[in-house]
């Protein structure tokens, strides 16, 4: 592949990543649509608990060598991420629960941690791509606050997908196998918040 090929999908690659696309979401949803402290309280939950430990272990051991690269491509490798990852995601989904029962965004969370399950259990047998799979869960969930913005999201995902076989990250089939995985759980979120809504609407 042609040099300047590798580094437009790093670049696709790098922008697309999940720890920089699913945090900045989360910020900008949060104080568009709720009053500043608890925009605040739920960003610093979600970022703080579950993003920042992920980014701050990724990179140590992508220092010291314990992981090949940051984004964790090797599969025996990614093993030890999904046991790290997925405590703080329940954990997190429980606080959520307990104070915002009935939102959208506990279901959200919620949705997000059985993904990273389906994941890991995936991963037992194939490395599906995360990167793929968050985006396109990502994608419904900018859908349900601007139809076009989700849209746009879920076509730049595509390009995520080639840019992770571009590196020699995945392969086509593990691409495929991640965007399996998001669209599948992004279909159960959106129906699961369309029923909650009209359980609450008054």
């Amino acid at each position: 592949m042609k040099t300047e090929q590798l580094k437009i999908a790093k670049a696709i690659s790098f922008i697309g990543h999940p720890l920089l696309t699913i945090p900045l979401f989360v910020a900008v949803m949060m104080f568009a649509f709720e009053d500043f402290e608890k925009a605040l309280l739920n960003s610093a939950l979600i970022i703080e608990c579950i993003f920042l430990p992920l980014f701050l272990r990724m990179y140590i051991k992508s220092r010291n060598g314990t992981y090949t690269n940051f984004d964790v491509s090797d599969g025996i490798q990614r093993k030890t991420l999904f046991t790290f990852i997925i405590p703080l995601m329940v954990v997190v989904t429980f606080i959520l629960f307990k104070t915002s029962p009935a939102s959208n965004l506990s279901l959200s969370v919620l949705f997000g941690t059985i993904l990273a399950i389906i994941s890991q259990i995936i991963n037992l047998f194939i490395k599906s791509s995360l990167h793929v799979s968050l985006n396109i869960y990502l994608s419904a969930l900018v859908m349900t606050a601007d139809l076009r913005i989700g849209i746009a999201v879920f076509l730049f995902s595509g390009l995520i997908a080639w840019s992770r076989i571009a590196l020699g990250r995945h392969t086509w089939k593990e691409v495929v196998f991640g965007s399996c995985i998001g669209l599948i759980i992004s279909a159960t979120m959106l129906y699961a918040e369309g029923f909650l809504n009209q359980l609450t609407k008054p």
